[in-house]
């Protein structure tokens, strides 16, 4: 079942991110992640809702929870700027269409989107890929020590 964040969620859906995060990008300290998850923390705070606190659209957060369940399993992040910005499933979800059901909420009413995944990201960039995402360039990402790669996906 997909339904907007909730506050509630949020601290379930860090600790998930950051194993997953961490698990996903195994060069990189979890101290890495512990420093990007405090800024998601904010943000998710910030943003819970469909308006921010100035008024204006912000970022657009689905969560995935089982039928039936109040828990958090999954969740994507669609930026005002047609960015995923975040997207991931609980291990135990994993494999079973859950990214998949995410995903496509993300792209619903979109013309296009893009993403961008650390290069070692091996299974975040298949996934994009799966979904239709194709490389458009690669930056250095300095604090990461890695290229980055830029995924666009047009979508009509």
């Amino acid at each position: 079942m997909l339904r907007p964040l909730q506050e509630s969620d949020i601290e379930r859906l860090l600790q998930l991110w950051l194993y997953l995060a961490s698990t996903a990008h195994p060069s990189l300290p979890v101290s890495y992640w512990s420093d990007q998850g405090r800024a998601m923390r904010r943000k998710l705070r910030a943003q819970c809702g469909p308006w921010s606190s100035d008024g204006k659209v912000s970022d657009v957060h689905w969560v995935y929870s089982r039928p039936g369940s109040a828990i958090a399993e999954g969740l994507v992040t669609v930026g005002d700027d047609h960015q995923v910005q975040t997207i991931f499933v609980s291990p135990g979800e994993q494999g079973h269409g859950v990214g998949s059901e995410l995903m496509e909420q993300a792209k619903f009413g979109q013309v296009e989107l893009t993403s961008v995944v650390l290069e070692e990201n091996l299974r975040g960039r298949f996934f994009l890929q799966q979904h239709g995402f194709v490389e458009l360039e690669r930056t250095f990402n300095a604090s990461a020590g890695q290229d980055q790669i830029v995924m666009h996906c047009r979508l009509t």
